[in-house]
């Protein structure tokens, strides 16, 4: 996701290693393989390439987080572990 991209691996670590808040949903991993026909992936090539394509796709929904943060200037940009 974005907003963990954005830094240094080792300081993100460092600022959100005490972080307990687990409500979120982490579609980066599962988006294409939940909502996809489990017939797809049977094939070796066409199951590689839907796993290379997820961060594309986890992409375009961290884009719509961008917009919606733009109202609260409180909140980072790219922050997406919103409660609803």
């Amino acid at each position: 996701m974005l907003y963990e991209y954005k830094d240094l691996p080792e300081l993100h670590e460092l600022k959100h290693r005490h972080d307990d808040f687990d409500d979120y949903v982490d579609y980066e991993k599962s988006i294409l393989t939940n909502s996809l026909s489990p017939y797809l992936f049977k094939n070796d090539m066409m199951n590689s390439f839907i796993e290379r394509l997820q961060p594309l796709v986890a992409s375009f929904f961290d884009r719509f987080n961008i917009i919606k943060n733009m109202k609260n200037y409180t909140v980072d940009k790219y922050y997406y572990k919103h409660n609803g």
